[in-house]
């Protein structure tokens, strides 16, 4: 019986990746840990969702203030898991918060040009890295020694490829693997909360909506509002809330639809408490903008398991977590 028992574990290993997401905020850290059968399109599963506090102070913006109550943190939320041998080699990865990180996009042809003009004789390849740390130096006033960079190449319909570039402090990057490392955590991945918010809802609205429905994500967090616009081809048009453009949420939003008319659906998720707040629950975007609001929830990809808490299923405050770990079940 003990062989069978591993015999199934190994073949569970095999046939399934399991990932999860680490979700470190202000007031709590969020763990989801998902899986995926390895197969083209294979569904996503929800295995497990945790919530443990932290006390205040402890996390302010991006910086890890007191690592020992993180770290404690940590542990409690992976010491909940059940004792699963599949689960032992979990790939995690963890968010790092959109006010520590620089995002920008480059014309990939001002790029190489730029490398071109200064250092002739070199291949476009060998030159794009040196233009990104270069770029990334610029846009961030630090010397890239003190950056963390990841950088990808993007096509786009009019042929005209860009570079998106996102940077931090390469401090931010070693606190986070150093206090995962105390918890006996390693990390395979560290991914901008925006982007994994995103990642989530878009996974979300493709399984919810139809593809021909044009959306808007709205993701809000401690220092403001993240949204897209989301159509057939992808993400449309994005923008972040304040900024000195806008005098309101509405006109945000509005700004981000441009001349498009209504979108079919609206997908929130994050702290929806503070959309409450500054008097845009989900009620008044639904009348402001004539279409329904749906929340984020985990809750249709649990798939009946039995140790993730009702409460957890269906809150908002998962989007990240979940978007992190999805990233992993599916590179």
């Amino acid at each position: 019986m003990k062989r069978e028992g591993a015999l199934r574990t190994s073949l569970l290993t095999v046939t399934r990746r399991y990932a999860a997401g680490i979700d470190v905020s202000e007031r709590s850290v969020r763990l989801a840990v998902v899986s995926r059968r390895l197969r083209a399109n294979g569904p996503v599963c929800v295995e497990h969702l945790e919530s443990v506090p932290l006390p205040a102070g402890a996390m302010i913006g991006g910086d890890f203030v007191d690592r020992n109550a993180i770290s404690a943190a940590l542990s409690e939320a992976f010491g909940r898991l059940p004792a699963r041998g599949s689960w032992r080699a979990l790939r995690c990865a963890m968010g790092l918060p959109a006010s520590a990180t620089l995002t920008t996009q480059v014309p990939l042809a001002r790029l190489i040009e730029g490398r071109h003009t200064a250092r002739g004789g070199y291949s476009p390849l060998d030159l794009l890295e040196p233009a990104v740390l270069a770029e990334a130096e610029r846009a961030a006033g630090i010397e890239r020694a003190a950056l963390a960079v990841d950088w990808s190449v993007q096509s786009r319909s009019d042929g005209c490829a860009q570079v998106s570039i996102a940077a931090t402090a390469r401090q931010h990057v070693e606190s986070r693997v150093e206090t995962a490392a105390a918890a006996g955590i390693s990390l395979s991945a560290i991914d901008g909360e925006p982007a994994a918010a995103l990642r989530a809802m878009r996974h979300a609205g493709s399984i919810e909506l139809d593809s021909r429905d044009s959306y808007i994500v709205c993701w809000a967090e401690s220092t403001g509002l993240h949204a897209w616009l989301v159509g057939e081809d992808g993400v449309e048009n994005e923008l972040r809330y304040p900024t000195p453009e806008h005098q309101s949420i509405t006109d945000a939003l509005r700004d981000l639809i441009g001349p498009k008319g209504p979108p079919d659906w609206i997908f929130v998720g994050g702290d929806l408490d503070l959309l409450g707040r500054a008097g845009y629950p989900a009620t008044e975007l639904q009348a402001i903008f004539r279409c329904p609001v749906l929340p984020f929830e985990c809750a249709p990809f649990c798939n009946g398991a039995s140790q993730v808490e009702e409460a957890l299923r269906h809150s908002p405050l998962f989007a990240v977590a979940f978007g992190l770990a999805l990233r992993e079940v599916t590179q």
